[in-house]
């Protein structure tokens, strides 16, 4: 088969112009982590947000994805009218890193979530188990090759209720 030299033009242009993003990578290895942030709930007369910790350790694979398990706790908010919410959960989720640095990079996860929720929402007392998927973007500060600043935004469905949560934290890397 022969290339035309304009896709050929365009494919080394390409390859010129993303092998500097090469050289800024995470660097692979294993990591630890906590977080403290706040999430919000909307879920029937119940309209409030609270703080939330977070700790996590994870696997950078190569520059660009990774796995990573964590334990997030969602503090118990309430209203004037008596309803309250609680949860807890443990997850897995894949990381997908873009790095524009040597030591930071944009991040994006997906995963799983099981939790465990208490709540008492319009009268009715809950105390259920299930698992759901969640979402979450960030970006990551590299102080040293070991040692970084996450920033993250992260979406939650904890018993059919939506939870919208930021972090502040911070990663150490082995």
């Amino acid at each position: 088969m022969k290339l035309k030299r304009p896709v050929l033009r365009t494919g080394l242009i390409c390859i010129f112009l993303a092998a500097p993003l090469a050289a800024y990578a995470d660097t692979p290895g294993i990591y630890i982590g906590g977080a403290w942030g706040a999430y919000s709930v909307n879920e029937g007369d119940l309209d409030d947000n609270d703080d939330m910790l977070k700790a996590y350790i994870g696997g950078q694979f190569n520059p660009w994805f990774g796995i990573e398990g964590s334990w997030v706790d969602f503090n118990r908010v309430n209203n004037s009218g008596g309803d309250n919410f609680e949860s807890d959960g443990k997850g897995l989720a894949a990381v997908f890193s873009f790095p524009f640095s040597y030591t930071s990079s944009f991040q994006v996860k997906g995963g799983q979530l099981w939790w465990n929720s208490d709540s008492t929402l319009g009268g009715v007392v809950a105390d259920d188990d299930g698992n759901d998927i969640f979402f979450g973007a960030g970006v990551k500060l590299g102080f040293t090759d070991r040692l970084a600043l996450r920033l993250e935004w992260e979406r939650y469905e904890v018993s059919d209720a939506p939870l919208y949560a930021a972090s502040i934290g911070l990663q150490f890397t082995f």
